[in-house]
């Protein structure tokens, strides 16, 4: 089984989240992930620091209200969003929410917090873009390769390299305008270039679970995201808890520009795992930052572990 080529080193310094609510220190690293000509998956395994982590003090079916807290500006701009705010407790763990709009004592979310509980622990963070990534890369071939995402609707946002001709690097095929879509965690993307090259991205390493969405009747390209070099069996990962049995898949790829299939598992539920060919059971690895396509018949959402735990102090 090929592997994916990625150099990665974890920086020693620990700094402090200065905005957030709490003392919590963040670890921060870097990772260059290598791509080959043709087409690749990959996965973006850090976040932006919090701006805000604690407890609400009050919420709406899509509010939360925290009543001593001074919030930045976290609203949409030119429509699309720029923050999000992941729950950290209660039966919407792991869960994020696009805002909307905000005060500095409130914030307004694109979804419904009915079941967050009372007064949800939560934080915020800036979302991730494709300029982001991409900002220290070597290897694009300008109007030639593209970066492609697929959508809940099944639908897909393309983007066409056009370098420094564009304040993003990317543009829209259809429009020629500029793209800067965002990369929610735990999805995975398509690069289709024609040559190797590299990206680095720099930032802090999650200690937090997240909900990853998975839609029917598109692609679902999604990743346990750690910049780690573990790997976890499937059953283990929870990928499977909510997917129906003898009906949804998860496909694992070879990422040296061919795409192609390394395994694929069949979920038997709380039975794990199975190849649907020889029902053999799965023993195919998640590795850590591997992007797999996962074919479910109905909505439904994957728990992602969090990349690292820090140590309690």
């Amino acid at each position: 089984m090929k592997k994916m080529n990625v150099a990665l080193a974890i920086l020693v310094t620990a700094v402090m989240a200065g905005h957030a609510a709490t003392g919590t220190s963040d670890v921060v690293g870097y990772q260059v992930q290598s791509f080959n000509a043709g087409n690749t998956v990959h996965t973006v395994t850090f976040v932006k620091p919090d701006l805000f982590r604690g407890l609400a003090s009050s919420k709406t079916a899509n509010s939360l209200v925290v009543s001593t807290a001074t919030f930045g500006n976290y609203g949409l701009v030119d429509g699309s969003p720029t923050h999000y705010v992941k729950i950290l407790d209660g039966p919407l763990t792991g869960y994020v929410f696009d805002v909307i709009s905000n005060t500095a004592t409130s914030i307004i979310v694109d979804g419904n917090l009915a079941t967050a509980g009372a007064t949800p622990k939560f934080l915020v963070r800036e979302h991730i873009r494709a300029s982001d990534v991409f900002a220290t890369s070597t290897g694009f071939t300008d109007v030639q390769d593209t970066f492609t995402l697929f959508n809940s609707d099944g639908t897909t946002t393309v983007g066409l390299r056009l370098g420094t001709d564009s304040p993003t690097g990317w543009i829209s095929p259809a429009t020629e305008q500029p793209i800067n879509p965002v990369i929610y965690p735990g999805q995975g993307f398509l690069l289709t270039t024609a040559s190797s090259g590299t990206f680095t991205y720099a930032n802090t390493v999650d200690t937090t679970p997240t909900a990853v969405p998975l839609y029917p009747r598109t692609v679902n390209l999604v990743s346990r995201a750690s910049p780690g070099s573990n790997s976890m069996e499937l059953a283990s990962s929870g990928i499977g808890l909510n997917m129906t049995p003898v009906s949804d898949t998860v496909e694992f790829w070879t990422n040296d520009g061919s795409l192609g299939t390394i395994d694929v598992a069949l979920s038997l539920g709380v039975d794990g795992f199975v190849n649907p060919a020889t029902e053999a059971p799965t023993t195919t690895p998640l590795l850590a930052n591997a992007v797999v396509n996962v074919t479910v018949s109905a909505p439904t959402v994957w728990l992602a572990p969090p990349v690292y735990t820090p140590s309690s102090r």
